[in-house]
């Protein structure tokens, strides 16, 4: 029989999930003297966001970066004192290259680059400057993002920027990913303003007012030992409150409390009380709770979240055996360009630190929505495919010297099309349980910086904080 500990203590908020999301909002209810209890299933705090390293080497397993598009995201680093461990992208890293033709090309970076370019044909430019002359879609059906840029701008560009964009960004297929959810804040510079470019324009302003920047100006930041400063730092101001290897099996409602059950390991199953329950787990965990003892028939669509797999290979090479100058963020593939690799990011220009002298670090995706078969391939197989294809566009012809890499067998959650039906869901539930809340990555955006901001957001409402105009 189950073993079961109870605890008498009442805790005010109980947070599920130690990522970025559930670190965030319980470090933030906690300064301003709630009591918290934070259970993190695994014995690794920090979720997607590790770091590891070794020889010399510094390997992302996760997210590379974070853009400072917020004032929110800016004063929690503040707040946790890691100002003077945080660095800005060096500043090769405005530079963008796409692939066509088997080669890399540096993506403009104004409108008049656009225009003379050689990434695209003279009617693909045509189709650009055509944008401005457009007016707003009447919203007769939600459009994917694919439909939404071809309509706009055309299809080549779409092939050659938005789909390696997006491969980039969510391992995705902008066939499927729904521009209203997904890109949110592109949908609203059409449907505000009429059109792309005038948006930019218009929208630079209102951004300027509110202190916050678009995601193409604001400044993008690791720290210098990585990513993994910051969940560290949110665990080590929370101290006890964090509880690793606490993996939740229920949560009820008993006398307007909730209790959370939990086991860690040994068949002991532990229970707490509190006021709130805060979920910030994955989006495919959550039809893994039970309410009362019960499936909770509005849990299980979040099942249908796809998650595609993604794998990351960090390789370091001596700088000698790269020809290309690695002068830039990295390099985006698009699918019609054949290759087996999404992109590389270019990590040692990106950030110091990141590579022994006279070496670089290179970090590679694979698979996603684009090849989700490649994905789980071996580790030996994998690197070749890799290796192949950066020899045809970066000129690497040495074996790596060092290696390091993750699967990632549910990485992102895509926000397809219909995407608005698990958000709607998710609002009301908070409706039939009161005093229970959702956020992470498949709420609000996909990003470091949308969760932090997404959980800021959320530990503002229950502490009674006025919430900050957005965009």
């Amino acid at each position: 029989m189950t073993q079961i500990q109870s605890q008498s203590q009442s805790q005010s908020t109980i947070v599920i999930g130690g990522g970025i999301a559930g670190l965030t909002v319980a470090y933030r209810l906690q300064s301003a003297g709630g009591d918290v209890t934070l259970l993190e299933a695994n014995d690794q705090i920090g979720g997607p966001v590790q770091t590891v390293l070794s020889e010399g080497f510094l390997a992302e397993l996760g997210p590379n970066t974070i853009l400072e598009t917020s004032p929110r995201v800016t004063a929690l680093v503040t707040d946790l004192g890691l100002d003077e461990q945080k660095v800005y992208a060096n500043d090769a890293s405005a530079k963008r290259f796409l692939v066509r033709n088997k080669q890399p090309h540096a993506l403009p970076s104004s409108p008049g680059g656009m225009l003379t370019t050689p990434l695209f044909s003279p009617m693909g430019k045509l189709g650009m400057v055509k944008e401005l002359f457009k007016g707003s879609w009447d919203n007769r059906y939600e459009e994917s993002l694919a439909q939404f840029v071809v309509r706009r701008l055309g299809k080549e560009f779409l092939d050659y920027v938005i789909n390696p964009f997006v491969a980039g960004v969510y391992a995705g297929d902008p066939e499927h990913l729904s521009v209203k959810h997904g890109f949110p804040k592109l949908y609203e510079l059409e449907q505000k303003y009429g059109g792309l470019v005038k948006g930019q324009i218009k929208g630079a302003k209102e951004r300027k007012k509110r202190q916050e920047k678009s995601k193409q100006a604001a400044r993008m930041f690791s720290f210098k030992g990585g990513l993994k400063m910051l969940p560290e730092m949110l665990a080590t101001k929370l101290g006890n409150a964090v509880r690793k290897n606490a993996r939740v099996t229920d949560i009820s409602q008993i006398d307007g409390k909730w209790q959370v059950s939990f086991s860690t390991g040994g068949g002991a199953v532990t229970q707490l009380q509190a006021e709130k329950v805060i979920y910030a787990g994955t989006a495919f965990g959550i039809p893994n709770l039970t309410v009362n003892g019960r499936p909770e028939p509005e849990f299980k669509p979040f099942d249908e979240i796809y998650h595609p797999p993604v794998f990351s290979l960090t390789l370091g090479f001596k700088r000698e055996d790269v020809q290309h100058p690695l002068d830039g963020f990295g390099m985006l593939i698009p699918k019609v360009e054949g290759f087996n690799i999404l992109g590389a990011l270019f990590t040692s220009t990106l950030f110091p630190m990141r590579a022994p002298q006279d070496h670089v670090t290179l970090t590679i995706f694979i698979g996603g929505v684009r090849q989700p078969e490649l994905a789980a391939k071996p580790v030996d197989e994998l690197i070749t495919l890799a290796l192949v294809d950066l020899k045809v566009t970066l000129g690497v012809t040495g074996k790596p010297v060092y290696t390091h890499h993750q699967f990632w067998p549910k990485a992102i959650p895509q926000y397809d099309v219909g995407y608005g039906q698990y958000k709607d869901r998710l609002d009301e539930l908070e409706s039939r349980y009161p005093g229970l809340y959702f956020t992470g990555n498949y709420r609000n955006g996909i990003s470091v910086a949308d969760t932090i901001k997404n959980a800021v957001e959320l530990s503002d409402r229950l502490l009674g904080i006025e919430p900050e105009e957005d965009t």
